[in-house]
């Protein structure tokens, strides 16, 4: 049974976060809180199994980075929208977004991953483990910046809250690279590199700074800013889904 869990687990999700985005869609915010909420509690079921069986956090992988990340986003939203009230749009791209980072690891095998002595190494597994978490960020920053766009009405609170988010974000990504320069110093006897990793990390630290630092003439303009504030989370789901 326990080989099998990973995948009831996955198809779980999968099936209450389509259930949330058509509760969204039809303007249904009270089930789409239930809906949300079982989200969260199936994702952090799984984030626990991962746990208890490999004594670890979630680190990468089809199944573990799916769903940790999309259980993150959840929780991320779930406050966003207590803090600030049920945001129609933006329940409707973040229920669309974690359903599209569930459905592009069809055809991948659901398992835990193999162990490795390395696993064992604290900064091993603050580097990985918060990639994660930075993926989890950008890419709720992302719904919020979409929502901001194709919202009738103004509302900055969308565009102000994406923006701390890609900041947060970025700190928590800049900590997953703090630590994996600590653990290339333990192992190799070098901190600090270039190689492609690095490359595409200060790519990704660029597209974050560049939303955060628009001029005001392009700033007002919505369609923009929405673009620019969904490239990071792009480009973090494309490096770890597809490195």
């Amino acid at each position: 049974m326990i080989p099998d869990l990973p995948l009831v687990i996955y198809w779980l999700v999968t099936g209450m976060t389509a259930l949330e985005l058509l509760t969204a869609g039809a303007h249904l915010p009270t089930l789409y809180r239930v809906f949300l909420t079982l989200r969260i509690c199936t994702c952090l079921a799984g984030v626990v199994f991962i746990t208890v069986c490999t004594g670890r956090p979630p680190l990468f992988g089809p199944f573990e980075a799916a769903i940790y990340i999309v259980f993150v986003m959840g929780v991320l939203a779930w406050v966003f929208q207590k803090n600030w009230g049920h945001q129609t749009v933006f329940s409707l791209f973040s229920s669309l977004g974690v359903l599209v980072i569930l459905l592009v690891q069809l055809g991948n095998p659901m398992a835990l991953n193999e162990d490795y002595f390395m696993y064992g190494n604290l900064w091993v597994n603050l580097f990985f483990n918060l990639r994660l978490l930075a993926a989890a960020f950008l890419a709720h920053g992302a719904s919020q910046y979409l929502g901001h766009m194709v919202e009738k009405k103004p509302r900055d609170l969308l565009s102000t809250g994406g923006r701390n988010t890609l900041l947060v974000g970025a700190c928590v990504y800049l900590t997953s690279e703090w630590a994996g320069s600590l653990w290339c110093l333990n192992w190799f006897g070098d901190s600090w590199q270039w190689s492609r990793g690095f490359f595409k990390a200060s790519i990704l630290f660029l597209l974050i700074m560049a939303v955060c630092h628009l001029p005001s003439s392009i700033n007002k303009n919505n369609r923009i800013q929405g673009i620019s504030g969904i490239l990071p989370g792009l480009f973090i789901i494309w490096m770890i889904f597809y490195h």
